[in-house]
């Protein structure tokens, strides 16, 4: 199973400051939405993108609430979570249990099929989420599946891979993939299964599956595409469009970076880790690769967030 999405439940990587000729911090105002995270405690936290009217939304208990993904109306945000009623695992994919909670109410209902999943992804229309899945608890390999919000209608779209994200218009999703004894890299389908596509091809690091590229973002028109990908030894920011082609690097940290959001103003959200602190350092930088920038009210808030424009 992939985990580098995973921080808060299962690593404890973390960052370092970078250079402060590197990144300036950003002015609270400058930034608009809602952000949904997972605190050091394992609940899920809201605030506005400035920083203000932060409020707990969940109980995690003695388990982990992580993965928060808003509804496109932002009253509720579904996430995966260590607690609740948990499949079977025999093949330890980590099969998790999916919840959806109000945001207003802080009510949360599991909504995860019988045999769980992971990264819960809501579509832009609000219909769907996508998530990764097996068709029964004898398999070893999972597939991106797609269900109604309630949990109800679940389809197995045969795609298999994971960190399932939509694109703007809700007709594409990209998520990554390790087919055969490849690693993991990033393709795209339509919404409905067909049109398989992989669009980066990384070389084989050993071991097989523990490595390659990562979905991250699309931008706000769905032309181009932001993922990570290794680079000697650290992860790296890259931009392609949405077809894998004209790829260009964007970051040059020593550490890992894995983008989060990318703004209507253009500028993609970041987390970057290194060193061995349990949770990352958050900052923006524009598409071009300038106007880096630290994002000091995402100081606490584990990878990855929610970010609602």
């Amino acid at each position: 199973m992939l985990k580098h999405k995973i921080s808060l439940a299962l690593t404890t990587v973390a960052a370092v400051a970078l250079s402060p000729a590197a990144a300036n911090s950003v002015s609270h105002a400058t930034l608009r939405g809602s952000v949904a995270y997972t605190a050091g405690n394992g609940d899920i936290w809201v605030m506005r993108a400035d920083g203000s009217a932060r409020r707990r939304i969940t109980r995690s208990g003695r388990g982990v609430d992580f993965d928060p993904d808003f509804a496109p109306d932002g009253r509720h945000i579904v996430f995966r979570s260590s607690r609740g009623r948990r499949p079977d695992d025999p093949f330890h994919i980590g099969l998790d249990a999916i919840f959806v909670v109000d945001v207003r109410t802080r009510r949360a209902r599991q909504i995860q099929p019988r045999t769980g999943g992971l990264f819960p992804a809501w579509s832009p229309n609000g219909t769907r989420i996508a998530f990764s899945g097996v068709a029964n608890n004898r398999s070893d390999r999972d597939t991106i599946h797609i269900m109604r919000p309630d949990g109800t209608g679940v389809r197995d779209l045969g795609a298999p891979g994971e960190c399932a994200t939509w694109s703007p218009d809700g007709t594409l999703i990209m998520y990554c993939s390790h087919p055969g004894d490849g690693n993991w890299a990033v393709w795209a389908m339509a919404a409905d299964g067909t049109n398989r596509r992989q669009l980066t091809h990384p070389k084989l690091i050993p071991p097989a599956g523990a490595h390659g590229d990562y979905p991250g973002a699309w931008s706000p028109d769905g032309t181009r595409i932001v993922y990570s990908s290794e680079v000697d030894g650290d992860r790296e920011l890259f931009v392609m469009r949405a077809d894998g082609t004209e790829k260009r690097r964007l970051t040059r940290f020593a550490g890992g970076d894995g983008a989060s959001a990318w703004l209507p103003d253009g500028s993609i959200v970041f987390s970057h880790f290194t060193g061995n602190r349990p949770l990352p350092r958050w900052y923006r930088v524009r598409a071009d690769g300038g106007g880096l920038a630290f994002l000091p009210q995402l100081a606490g808030a584990g990878d990855p967030i929610g970010w609602l424009p």
